[in-house]
């Protein structure tokens, strides 16, 4: 590939992003545009950044084929024009005024553990309902990249001890961590993290919008950022060398959640209010 095609570059990206029914693509976008270029400004050159969402569809969710097929079709959206890449697992995304965000697949899968398993970078589709560890090996299978988000409640207990049985065991190289903005702050860092770093394993923040209507402005604000040969017509292809390089650093970035937010809207989520 030539140089404008494949270049070392700043990479922005949020590993954990659902597109919910109540959400408008176009407000999502715009939103994650702005959350973006802030922290663009704060720690890179936003000359030099890609902007990038790791879609993580649960079961029945279909909305990366919704984009894929207007992608194809070069249908405009408001002020973003979808047009496809030389990959059906990415999209991009570009505005009126030439800013650009990268979309690529992905599923979210529970276990018969009810813990969740992430598949980034990847449009198969998943069975519910499998052990974790069988999980796992399917992603893994099929050329996508396992991770493990946090979740309220779903690390403690008998879930926690699966989780640690799984970071003491040999038999899965190849498994990530994920934490969100939805951890409040005032809850210690889990544990976990620090024993999945020194496996070698890596931590992949992302936001994990809740079904709110107001969480449409969350996508971008919580993520990570590395840096690394990215090919602008195979943006899956190049995150997923990227990510699996033992080499590449993972620099977080993002705020987690205040207590009042986080209250309201596990309150929200559970009696079914909205905002």
């Amino acid at each position: 590939m030539n140089s404008q095609v494949t270049i070392n570059q700043k990479i922005i990206a949020d590993a954990h992003v659902h597109i919910h029914k109540c959400f408008e693509l176009d407000q999502l976008l715009n939103a994650s545009l702005v959350n973006f270029q802030k922290i663009s400004r704060m720690k890179t050159d936003t000359e030099n950044s890609v902007f990038l969402i790791f879609l993580t569809e649960m079961l029945g969710d279909f909305e990366f084929s919704k984009i894929l097929e207007s992608a194809q079709n070069h249908q405009q959206i408001n002020n973003w024009k979808l047009a496809p890449t030389q990959e059906l697992i990415s999209i991009s995304a570009t505005n009126n005024e030439n800013q650009k965000i990268f979309i690529i697949a992905g599923r979210q899968i529970v276990t018969a553990e009810k813990l969740e398993v992430l598949a980034l970078i990847s449009d198969n589709e998943f069975a519910d309902g499998l052990t974790v560890e069988t999980t796992i090996k399917n992603i893994v299978s099929k050329e996508s990249i396992p991770v493990l988000p946090w979740g309220v409640g779903k690390w403690v207990g008998k879930r926690g001890n699966i989780l640690q049985k799984l970071l003491n065991s040999d038999t899965l190289s190849m498994v990530n961590l994920g934490d969100n903005s939805g951890r409040p702050n005032f809850w210690s860092r889990p544990s976990y993290f620090q024993l999945a770093e020194e496996k070698g394993w890596k931590i992949l923040p992302g936001t994990d919008p809740l079904p709110l209507k107001s969480e449409y402005t969350r996508p971008g604000s919580f993520g990570f950022i590395v840096e690394g040969e990215f090919n602008i017509v195979e943006p899956g292809k190049s995150m997923k060398k990227i990510l699996l390089d033992p080499t590449t650093s993972i620099q977080p970035y993002g705020s987690l959640e205040t207590p009042f937010r986080f209250i309201r809207n596990q309150f929200a989520i559970r009696y079914g209010a909205h905002n």
